[in-house]
């Protein structure tokens, strides 16, 4: 598939969508998102990154590009090692790392809705507090719920609780 550069139009239209301090380009974004944990994977700059707070925020991201043939790669905090945060074609890198809050704790039915770019650290200690944990637990701490979600992550207690997909309940998918 060809994909297209991002113009001044597409700029403006993903910096109106996510506001002037969730939007990156050019010189502004940092070599960290140009590269995940492994190597073996190279650096690829994005051309823009963006830091939407709301399923709202990402679809019009996902919209814009879309209409555009604009790549986009999802980032989690790009602690993985399958190279799936590394953009290979420019285009537009969309990171979670504001989407990160915890939405609610059920103690009852034993589940936590959370936002994407929630570090493990955060849910664990919330859990914690409640005499609860994360039961996949993949042992990087940064890590967010979101890329655990992405990779199947697993852990030392994988084998007796299961990796993320068995410990997944319900997400929500945003579309264009």
């Amino acid at each position: 598939m060809a994909y297209n550069r991002i113009d001044r139009a597409a700029a403006e239209a993903l910096e109106a969508a996510v506001g002037a301090e969730n939007f990156q380009i050019g010189d502004q974004i940092g070599a960290d998102m140009s590269h995940d944990e492994r190597s073996l994977y190279g650096t690829a700059a994005p051309e823009a990154v963006v830091y939407p707070r709301s399923t709202e925020q990402v679809s019009a991201v996902l919209r814009i590009c879309s209409e555009r043939s604009i790549p986009v790669t999802p980032r989690g905090a790009g602690t993985g090692l399958a190279g799936g945060a590394v953009p290979v074609e420019g285009g537009v890198v969309l990171s979670t790392g504001r989407m990160n809050a915890i939405l609610g704790i059920d103690e009852t039915n034993l589940y936590a809705d959370v936002q994407p770019g929630l570090r493990l650290s955060e849910l664990c200690e919330a859990a914690a507090a409640r005499s609860l944990r994360y039961c996949p637990d993949p042992g990087e701490r940064s890590a967010t719920v979101g890329g655990n979600a992405a990779t199947n992550a697993g852990g030392p207690c994988a084998d007796r609780y299961g990796s993320t997909r068995e410990n997944v309940i319900g997400l929500t998918a945003v579309l264009a």
